[in-house]
């Protein structure tokens, strides 16, 4: 019994020794491994801490633009400022990691306290353009000529709207219900479809709805539908086409004094619309080119065309940031997995939007 039990406790102290051993090589390798990856991350983290506190800030210079910046910030007071924002999010991407001095990706957005994303002045997220971002309402475009769908790749691509042509309309008032934003583009019903269907738009315009008309509303003219007239004159020159912006608007990247020349001459006549805002008129009338009212709880949107020679760069992509700002509220998801990751860091800070505390995200990986 003596023999046995000394060799039992020769066999229990070789097996400690080697479990002993064991927990040394383990926890020693672990210990070097994460030193060497806290260490490969360092310069990561430092990047990071450094974009989220110069966002966190005013920048420089304090009214900065996009062609006077030298330090991007977009709080003011930990205010998020919605101008200084979407001016970031027209930066050039590689313009941005310069003035953040990383050689690293990155990409920005905000939540508020349920986790949401949030869209704020048309922005969801700034940075690498290979992250997806979408924005949490359902929309519709509804156009009747191939010749007149400028906004439709858009629609399709950033709000993954349902798209509707021609004689298909009958499809989108049966859906129409379920839409937060619909783009009709040079619509042109004919008489009997808009005697048939204008109680239809205006009851969805009145329950809140955001509508968007570009081009010729009805084959007929004088039509009123949401509380204007509609109207278009023919055989315009080009100079009769130009229209001079009036009045600025928070969603509309215009300034006063600008011009443009439309491709044709369609304006509006307010009736009963309530806050009605001339946005840009013809320059050789009074008649109103660009537009914007409210329809009892909905609002509305016109435009002449979207075929438009601006002097002042893209007109589309004017319209584009419109839309993005107009819906508001929050956006589905920002996904990062389509970005190449290996090394990834997140930093959170916390600033305030609209008398509300939301959270800044900020990604950098490399």
């Amino acid at each position: 019994m003596n023999s046995k039990a000394q060799a039992w406790f020769m066999d229990f102290a070789i097996a400690l020794l080697l479990f002993t051993f064991t927990l040394v090589i383990y926890f020693s390798y672990t210990t070097n491994f994460q030193k060497q990856e806290k260490g490969e991350l360092e310069p990561i983290i430092s990047d990071a801490k450094a974009i989220s506190s110069s966002l966190a800030l005013s920048g420089y210079p304090a009214n900065w633009d996009n062609t006077t910046v030298i330090r991007i910030g977009i709080a003011d007071e930990q205010k998020v400022n919605a101008t200084k924002l979407k001016s970031f999010k027209q930066l050039d991407y590689s313009a941005t990691r310069k003035k953040f001095a990383t050689v690293y990706d990155y990409f920005v957005f905000f939540v508020n306290d349920k986790g949401e994303v949030l869209n704020i002045n048309g922005v969801c997220g700034i940075g690498i353009p290979d992250v997806n971002v979408s924005y949490n309402i359902k929309s519709a475009y509804y156009y009747s000529d191939e010749d007149d769908s400028f906004l439709r790749a858009f629609m399709n691509d950033t709000f993954k709207a349902d798209i509707y042509f021609g004689n298909q309309i009958d499809k989108l008032i049966s859906n129409l219900s379920k839409y937060g934003f619909l783009v009709l583009e040079h619509p042109l019903m004919s008489t009997s479809t808009f005697n048939q269907y204008k109680s239809n738009f205006e009851n969805y315009t009145s329950n809140g709805g955001l509508l968007m008309i570009s081009g010729e509303l009805a084959a007929a003219q004088g039509k009123n539908m949401v509380g204007v007239d509609f109207y278009k004159k023919s055989g315009q020159s080009s100079s009769q086409r130009t229209a001079i912006v009036n009045n600025t608007d928070p969603y509309l990247a215009l300034a006063v004094g600008q011009s443009m020349v439309f491709d044709q001459y369609y304006y509006v006549e307010n009736q009963t619309a309530s806050e009605f805002k001339i946005i840009a008129t013809f320059n050789q009338s009074d008649d109103k080119a660009i537009a914007k009212w409210k329809y009892y709880n909905g609002t509305v949107y016109f435009f002449s065309d979207f075929d438009v020679y601006f002097f002042n760069g893209n007109f589309i992509n004017v319209v584009e940031d419109l839309s993005k700002s107009f819906v508001e509220g929050t956006c589905t998801s920002i996904n990062i997995t389509s970005a190449n990751l290996k090394k990834l860091v997140k930093t959170e800070r916390y600033l305030n939007y609209n008398s509300k505390v939301v959270k800044m995200v900020v990604y950098v990986w490399q």
